[in-house]
């Protein structure tokens, strides 16, 4: 009998994968932050370049998505709509979040701290605990979170770190329509979008799930709007943030979900079960 093999032991020990990176802005010749009112579709790995004296690691523009990227409407580039594409919820915390959305504190490099053979962070943890880079292996230490000596500093070394996971799609009966829809990875280091947008964001789904009597909800199918502008900032300069939105109602979604209609003298509204 002819035997048949599937699969390579340990290759599937990290499911996530995604075709593009969507980024808010991307850097100039020289390394510095610009366009930051537009978001951009990159390719997924990113190749070492160039900056005067420095070199770095860049995604490049993907070329499937130029109409998009060198376009000047505004509106077209200041939004974009991920349709989340794994069953993922809250109900475990945010690990069960984790094919959908990712944070943890994350630290490139630290001083004094040998650097990663292939650009692995020097720390990166949870609050609680974290993993170092020794030299030659990542041990696990306590993680002192807000104490941590390299939280602080103009930058810090520490920062927080997301990724949103989703597929990408666009409005029907728009010259964009046409335009590829992969999974994309958003990933964003500000903590006013991760703590105060993206955390309540997804919190507050799992708690209007909850509330309007489905403990067996997931996230699956569920578009998402996501709207870049800028916000003011101590000192009185300008900065990029993003604001989340869900693209339908999400009391019908729950519905359509578990196969049923739309009754709205029996079901609480959203605001109702938010309060």
């Amino acid at each position: 009998m002819r035997l048949v093999f599937q699969g390579i032991k340990d290759l599937d020990s990290n499911p996530q994968s995604w075709g593009v990176v969507t980024t808010i802005g991307q850097r100039s010749e020289k390394g510095i932050p610009t366009d930051t009112d537009k978001f951009f579709i990159k390719r997924p790995n990113a190749v070492p370049k160039k900056f005067g004296s420095r070199s770095g690691l860049v995604r490049e523009d993907d070329p499937e998505f130029a109409q998009f990227n060198k376009s000047d409407n505004i509106k077209l580039r200041s939004t974009l709509r991920f349709q989340v594409a794994h069953p993922t919820h809250l109900r475990d915390g945010w690990a069960s979040m984790f094919d959908t959305f990712q944070f943890n504190l994350y630290a490139q490099q630290i001083p004094r701290n040998p650097t990663h053979p292939k650009q692995g962070p020097a720390c990166h943890g949870d609050g609680e605990k974290a993993m170092r880079w020794d030299g030659e292996e990542y041990k696990e230490i306590q993680c002192p979170n807000r104490l941590c000596k390299y939280r602080s500093g103009k930058p810090a070394p520490c920062k927080p770190k997301a990724k949103l996971i989703g597929r990408l799609a666009w409005p029907e009966h728009e010259a964009w329509s046409t335009l590829p829809t992969p999974i994309a990875m958003m990933q964003t280091g500000s903590w006013h979008n991760i703590g105060k947008v993206l955390v309540p964001f997804f919190k507050n789904l799992h708690e209007q799930a909850i509330a309007l009597g489905y403990p067996e909800y997931n996230f699956y199918g569920l578009s998402i709007r996501i709207s870049l502008a800028k916000r003011a900032v101590s000192g009185g300069g300008l900065v990029p943030a993003i604001s989340v939105s869900t693209e339908q109602d999400f009391r019908d979604f729950l519905q359509q979900q578990h196969g049923e209609s739309h009754d709205q003298s029996n079901t609480p509204n959203n605001n109702q079960a938010q309060e």
